[in-house]
């Protein structure tokens, strides 16, 4: 029986638990991402906008940095709040143009759009930023100062789990793979949106000790087997 055993017992020590969990990704919630050209500007973001009359001349009155309010609008001079939530560069500037035209023959307007994320956990510099829509995950990650080999939490040092980081985004929670041997290309090119929340975890410390815990239980086994064995063979 123990020779039935034995086979099987290190037949598992090839399949660690750890990378099978590691490797688990919602493929199906991640293929129903909406796309960079969908990112839409939202609450929070910051809206740059320079505007130019036909003769060349800025309207300082009006160029300047705005942050989205909690309706979804920013406030511009001669026109009051404008609602801005859901808008791409290109259509906040048709909009900003349509708006001015009453005022302003032709007028030119330049609109840059900087979508905010919060990023916690094992990163440099944990918190929120203002990255541009072409930026991917990997920009984001970068921002703050990259992924952190270890996360100190009351003085004690966990390593970081870059295999799964969550991104939760439009209420739905995403597992990304983001260690460098191992990203995909998708991963590697997707594209931030407005409101992203990236969180790197790290390698629980339960999950650490139970895993020590269990192949330490199961080395001791297969020797205890081996020994048992070689006994009741004689040594032979």
């Amino acid at each position: 029986m123990l020779r039935r055993l034995l086979p099987a017992l290190l037949l598992a020590l090839a399949h660690p638990v750890a990378a099978q969990v590691a490797g688990e990704i919602d493929e199906e919630a991640f293929r129903r991402t909406p796309t960079a050209e969908q990112y839409g500007i939202r609450p929070g973001d910051h809206v740059s906008i320079r505007l130019f009359a036909a003769s060349g001349e800025e309207i300082n009155q009006v160029t300047g940095e705005r942050t989205v309010d909690s309706n979804g609008a920013v406030y511009l001079p001669l026109v009051g709040a404008v609602q801005v939530a859901g808008e791409t560069e290109p259509s906040l500037r048709q909009l900003i143009i349509d708006l001015y035209q009453e005022f302003y023959d032709s007028p030119v307007v330049n609109v840059e759009v900087q979508l905010r994320v919060n990023i916690t956990g094992a990163v440099g510099s944990p918190g929120h930023y203002f990255l541009e829509p072409t930026a991917t995950v990997l920009d984001a990650m970068a921002e703050a100062g990259g992924i952190a080999s270890e996360l100190s939490i009351n003085g004690l040092s966990l390593p970081a789990d870059p295999t799964r980081v969550r991104l939760l985004r439009h209420g739905e929670l995403y597992v990304l793979n983001l260690r460098p041997e191992e990203v995909s290309d998708e991963n590697l090119n997707l594209r931030i949106l407005s409101g992203d929340w990236y969180h790197v975890p790290t390698r629980s410390r339960s999950r650490v000790r139970d895993e020590i815990q269990f192949w330490g239980s199961v080395m001791s086994f297969v020797a205890t087997a081996v020994g048992l064995v070689f006994l009741a063979t004689g040594g032979r």
